[in-house]
C-alpha cells in the first residue's frame, strides 16, 4: 500500500471552498487569488542521465490532487511518478503528444510473473502503449539482493523486447546510500530514486551522487520536503527564516534548489497535495539559489539534521534489539508530515512485534551512530505514541 493512499482528490472549487472554512488556512485563502494570478515560470530542463530525456527538475505524482495535474502540465512539468496508482491516464496527459512526457510505474515483486502482470494491469488501465521506466519500489532490503534476487529483471526484459518499456529505475528507502550503490554498480539501472537525505545527505549518500554521475545514472531526490513542514510549525525556525525570505517567502523552492545544487542530482519529487505547495515549491527565478536562498537553506539544514531523519540505516546495526528505526521514523513522517495516519498505522502494525520502538532498551547507541546527532530515543518513543 502506497504511504498516500488516503490523499483525498479534491475538485479545485471543493478544495478552495475548504480552504475558506478552515480557520487554519486563513492565510491561504487570503493569498488564494495572488497565487492563481501569479506567472508561474517554466520548469528548468535536465537531462536524465542516458535515457537522454529532459525530465523538468520537478517530478509530479500520482498522488498529487487531481485539479493540480492541468496546472503541473501548464507550467512544464513533464514526469510522472507512481501513474500506477490512476484509475485512468487524466484528461490534462490525454490532450498532449506522449512523446513529450516520462513516466514510471512501480514494481513491488521479485518474481517474474508477479512483475509482469503489475506493470501489464498498469500500462493497459491507463491506455497507453507504452510506459517510459519499469521502477523498482525499494524492494531490495541488502546490498546483496540486487545480485540474488533477478526474476523482476527477467520480466523487464520480456517487455522491453516487446515494445512496453524503455527504462529500469528503482526507488529506495531502505538504507539507500549502500543499496543504490550497489544498484549503481550493476550499470543495468538508467536512473534511481533515492530517499538522499534532503539538504543533509550522508558522505555515503553524496559518493553515490557522484558515482551515478559517473556512470551517467539519473538522480531524482525523493523525501526533501519533510523538515520544510515540520519546520514550519517551529516559531523559532521561522523567525530565522523569515529575515531571508520573508513572511511569505517560498521555502520549498529553496530547499529544492539546495538540493539540486548536490553534485549528480538531475530533479526532485516533493509532496505537493495543494495549490499553496505547488507554487511554493515552483520558483520564478531559476533554480540557482539566490544569496537569501543561500542563507534561508544553511537555517533549514540545521534544523534538519537534528529533527528529520535521513533513512540512512546506520543506527540499524547499532541497535542491539533490532528495532526497525528508519522505517519508524519514516511512518511517522507519513503520519505527521504528510497527514496520511491510517496508512501510516497500517505499515507500522505491519512491522515484526519485535522490531517496533517500544522494544528500545534506551541504550544509546542508535544516537551514538546517528551522522546527524538527533535525539532518536526521544523521537523513537514520540513515532511510537503517534503510530499505535
Amino acid at each position: 500500500m502506497s504511504p498516500h493512499d488516503e490523499c483525498k482528490r479534491l475538485s479545485r472549487r471543493r478544495f478552495l471552498g475548504n480552504a475558506a472554512a478552515a480557520g487554519a488556512g486563513a492565510a491561504l485563502t487570503a493569498g488564494t487569488a495572488s497565487a492563481q494570478d501569479e506567472k508561474k515560470t517554466r520548469v528548468v530542463y535536465r537531462r536524465l542521465g542516458r535515457t537522454e530525456f529532459m525530465t523538468s527538475h520537478v517530478v509530479a505524482a500520482w498522488d498529487w490532487n487531481e485539479w493540480l495535474y492541468q496546472e503541473a502540465v501548464d507550467a512544464g512539468i513533464n514526469y510522472w511518478h507512481k501513474i500506477g496508482g490512476w484509475p485512468g491516464l487524466p484528461d490534462a496527459l490525454k490532450n498532449i503528444d506522449r512523446e513529450t512526457w516520462y513516466c514510471d510505474v512501480v514494481i513491488d515483486s521479485f518474481e517474474e510473473d508477479g512483475a509482469y502482470a503489475q506493470f501489464e494491469w498498469a500500462r493497459k488501465n491507463l491506455g497507453l502503449d507504452y510506459i517510459d521506466s519499469f521502477k523498482l519500489h525499494s524492494i531490495y532490503k541488502t546490498p546483496e539482493d540486487v545480485t540474488a534476487k533477478t526474476g523482476m529483471l527477467k520480466a523487464f526484459d520480456r517487455l522491453k523486447a516487446e515494445g512496453k518499456v524503455k527504462h529500469l529505475s528503482a526507488a529506495q528507502h531502505v538504507e539507500p546510500a549502500i543499496v543504490c550503490a550497489a544498484m549503481l554498480e550493476t550499470d543495468l539501472f538508467d536512473h534511481l530514486q533515492p530517499a538522499t537525505g534532503g539538504l543533509s545527505p550522508t558522505p555515503e549518500m553524496q559518493d553515490v551522487l557522484k558515482l551515478a554521475k559517473a556512470k551517467d545514472v539519473g538522480i531524482i531526490a525523493k523525501k526533501v520536503m519533510g523538515a520544510v513542514n515540520r519546520a514550519k510549525t517551529d516559531a523559532a525556525t521561522r523567525a530565522r527564516i523569515e529575515p531571508f525570505l520573508g513572511p511569505d517567502g517560498k521555502w520549498g523552492a529553496a530547499v529544492i534548489k539546495g538540493v539540486l545544487s548536490f553534485e549528480g542530482v538531475t530533479a526532485v519529487t516533493p509532496r505537493t497535495v495543494n495549490f499553496e505547495q505547488f507554487i511554493d515549491n515552483l520558483s520564478t527565478d531559476g533554480i540557482e539559489p539566490t544569496p537569501n536562498e543561500v542563507g534561508a537553506i544553511e537555517v533549514l539544514r540545521e534544523y534538519a539534521r537534528l529533527n528529520q531523519c535521513s533513512y540512512c540505516g546506520k543506527c540499524t546495526g547499532a541497535c542491539p534489539n533490532g528495532v526497525a528505526i528508519p522505517e519508524t521514523l519514516r511512518y511517522e513522517t507519513y503520519a505527521s508530515v504528510y497527514e496520511t495516519p491510517k496508512g501510516a498505522r497500517k505499515m507500522y502494525a505491519g512491522l515484526p512485534a519485535e522490531r517496533r520502538a517500544n522494544r528500545c532498551g534506551d541504550c544509546g547507541a542508535c544516537e551514538a551512530a546517528c551522522p546527524q546527532g538527533m535525539a532518536v530515543r526521544e523521537k523513537l518513543r514520540a513515532a511510537h505514541a503517534v503510530l499505535t
